[in-house]
C-alpha cells in the first residue's frame, strides 16, 4: 500500500485505521483484520525508520497490534486471557472500536456544520423600538400601519372560517368615503369598538375599502386606535 499522507493527518491511531479499512474500498465486516493490522505496523514501521517521530498513543495501539497477531499465530485463545494489559483483545473487538470511532467522527462532522451555521446567526434581546420608528407612518399610541396589517390578516383568517359554502355574487358599489360615513355612524351608536367588528363582510372589495377608510379617519384624527398591551384586540374609539 502507498503511504503518501503523515501521522500529524490523523487524531489517533483508531482514525488512521479507520483510514486504512477505507483504502481497501470493502465493508469492514468483510475485511481481515490481518491486513489492516500488517499495514498499521508497517507504516509505523516505515515512520521510525524516516526517524519521524511516532506519538506515543500511535505506538500502543501498534503494541496492542502486535500482541494481537502474535496470539492468532500462536492459535492462543482471546479467552485464555481474564486480565489483559492490551485494551484490543481480537479481530473482532477491533472492528467494533473502529465502528465506533466511524460513528463519533460523524457525529463530530455534523455537529461541526452545526456549529458554523450558528455562527451566522445573531440574536438579540427583544428591547422597544418605538423610538427609532418612522413618526410618519405612526397612527395612535404607537400604533403603527404595520400593527393594522397584522390585525387585519387576523380579520381575513376569522372571516374565511365563516364563508358560506355556497355564495351569490352580487354587485355592490363601494368607496372609501362610503365605508367612513359607515364607521361613523357605526361608531355614534357604541363610542368603541374592536378594530375586527368594523369588517361585517367577507369580500375582498369590502374589506380594502373599509380598511382605507380606517387608515383615512385617523390621518384626519376622526377615530383613536389604541392597543393595551402587544398581541391584544386594537380598539377603535371616535374622537
Amino acid at each position: 500500500m502507498n503511504m503518501e499522507f503523515h501521522l500529524e493527518n490523523f487524531d489517533g491511531p483508531l482514525d488512521l485505521l479507520l483510514h486504512l479499512v477505507k483504502e481497501t474500498k470493502l465493508d469492514i465486516y468483510e475485511i481481515q483484520m490481518s491486513e489492516i493490522i500488517e499495514s498499521y505496523l508497517n507504516y509505523i514501521h516505515s515512520l521510525q525508520k524516516l526517524n519521524i517521530d511516532v506519538g506515543s498513543e500511535f505506538l500502543v495501539m501498534a503494541a496492542n497490534l502486535l500482541h494481537l497477531k502474535s496470539k492468532k499465530l500462536l492459535g492462543k485463545d482471546e479467552e485464555e486471557e481474564e486480565e489483559s494489559e492490551y485494551s484490543v483483545t481480537s479481530e473482532e473487538d477491533l472492528k467494533r472500536k473502529i465502528i465506533e470511532y466511524e460513528k463519533y467522527k460523524n457525529i463530530t462532522k455534523d455537529l461541526q456544520t452545526l456549529e458554523a451555521k450558528r455562527k451566522e446567526i445573531f440574536t438579540k434581546f427583544p428591547e422597544n423600538l418605538k423610538e427609532f420608528q418612522d413618526k410618519e407612518i405612526l397612527l395612535n399610541d404607537g400604533l403603527s400601519v404595520d400593527d393594522l396589517i397584522k390585525a387585519l390578516n387576523d380579520v381575513l383568517t376569522r372571516v374565511r372560517y365563516k364563508e358560506p359554502l355556497e355564495t351569490k355574487i352580487t354587485h355592490k358599489e363601494l368607496s372609501v368615503k362610503t365605508q367612513v360615513e359607515y364607521i361613523k355612524s357605526y361608531l355614534k351608536e357604541r363610542k368603541k369598538c374592536f378594530f375586527a367588528d368594523l369588517f361585517q363582510e367577507a369580500s375582498p372589495d369590502y374589506i380594502i375599502t373599509t380598511f382605507l377608510a380606517i387608515l383615512e379617519m385617523c390621518k384626519q384624527k376622526e377615530i383613536h386606535l389604541e392597543q393595551k398591551k402587544l398581541f391584544e384586540p386594537i380598539v377603535v374609539e371616535a374622537i
